[in-house]
């Protein structure tokens, strides 16, 4: 029994990737473990390579392991590029369709497992993610039954027929690795959750959720990474509270309309970027001259200009605090954990509305996309 684990799933992108490790993640929440997920991708649509590293413990955990117990490979990239960060005892479980190759200076075990091939022998490749996670479980020696209701709430809407050939498409990953690992005592087994209901999300849809409850009416913001997800999700429950988004031609407009909205009385929310807050500057100006009520996120990333939008970076606080032209009275937030940013962004409404001036909530590539298990 062991009471954490490090999985990782990698392959190329627009492969499933993100899925696979979303059903994996939120059947093992369903089961009452904690989790902490981070994605690993790179500014393109679809090729590269990408991965989704999950830690599944019985307590809360706060970071991704450094090291890993289980990476699932999609092509030998992930191998190439991921296995030093398993331990001596650690497992690759490869999709033999690419003839998969076990570097010499590793100690992991490695199983061919023919996901591409059973994927298709139930219908379409496209399934083969969802035989990696039968593997996965069967590796864990968790009960499959789990899934059922995972898999229908993703893919009910597309019908019974795609929810028994997902479900079967896990069955026969579980039941093929359960072969291989006959007469070995290779699993891991999970110690047991503890079954209580907890929210998966993400720190960027916690902020969104924030500034719901702290009564935000009206978001107007450009689409950047990694900030896009707070717009999505208020484009989605707005309406339902008698709000909008409205997406403007560039940042600065995003800005102006943000204050004109508070000024007509609206509590208003922008969310940006290192290199939107630059454009922003002159008008968070505006704001604190005129003692306009303001709330922007900055999700920080990888800089400097216009940087890595997906890479990891904090180095936007002294822009957030002395960025403006002249002296004005500002307030800054950090966040560290998905329950913070809730609050944070709550209260940042609360804040600027008090003082009348602008309000920076501040995050980072981590928080803003990294998935925590958090109490209701």
């Amino acid at each position: 029994m062991i009471d954490q684990l490090s999985w990782k799933v990698g392959g190329q992108q627009g492969e499933g990737i993100e899925s696979t490790g979303e059903i994996f993640c939120v059947a093992l929440n369903r089961l009452g473990y904690y989790l902490y997920g981070y994605r690993h991708f790179s500014s393109r649509i679809k090729g590269g390579h990408t991965n989704n590293k999950i830690r599944v413990s019985t307590v809360q955990t706060r970071a991704v392991s450094d090291d890993l117990d289980i990476l699932v490979a999609f092509d030998q990239e992930t191998i190439d590029v991921n296995y030093k960060e398993l331990h001596d005892k650690g497992i690759i479980i490869a999709d033999s369709r690419f003839k998969p190759q076990c570097p010499e200076d590793t100690k992991a075990i490695m199983y061919s497992v023919p996901f591409t091939e059973l994927a298709t022998e139930l219908g379409t490749a496209l399934m083969k993610n969802m035989v990696a996670v039968g593997a996965s479980c069967a590796i864990l020696d968790l009960d499959i039954t789990v899934f059922e209701e995972v898999v229908e709430e993703i893919f009910g809407r597309k019908g019974e027929q795609v929810v028994q050939k997902n479900l079967a498409a896990i069955k026969a990953g579980f039941d093929c690795m359960n072969e291989k690992l006959a007469g070995t005592n290779e699993t891991l087994r999970l110690a047991k959750g503890d079954g209580q209901k907890r929210l998966f999300m993400i720190g960027n849809d916690a902020i969104a959720l924030g500034a719901l409850a702290g009564g935000c009416r009206f978001m107007a913001a450009y689409p950047i990474t990694p900030a896009s997800e707070i717009m999505e999700y208020l484009i989605k429950k707005l309406p339902a509270y008698g709000g909008t988004v409205i997406q403007t031609e560039d940042e600065i407009a995003a800005v102006t309309m943000a204050i004109g909205a508070n000024y007509a009385g609206v509590r208003t929310i922008t969310a940006s970027a290192g290199p939107g807050l630059s454009l922003k500057m002159e008008a968070i100006g505006l704001s604190g001259i005129t003692e306009t009520p303001l709330v922007v996120v900055d999700t920080q990333r990888g800089g400097p200009s216009t940087g890595l939008p997906t890479k990891q970076e904090q180095s936007d606080l002294m822009a957030m605090i002395y960025g403006t032209h002249g002296e004005i009275p500002k307030i800054v937030m950090a966040p560290s954990t998905v329950e913070e940013a809730f609050y944070d962004a709550a209260e940042a409404f609360n804040l600027a509305e008090e003082y009348q001036v602008p309000v920076i909530l501040l995050t980072d590539v981590q928080l803003s996309l990294g998935k925590q298990t958090v109490q209701p």
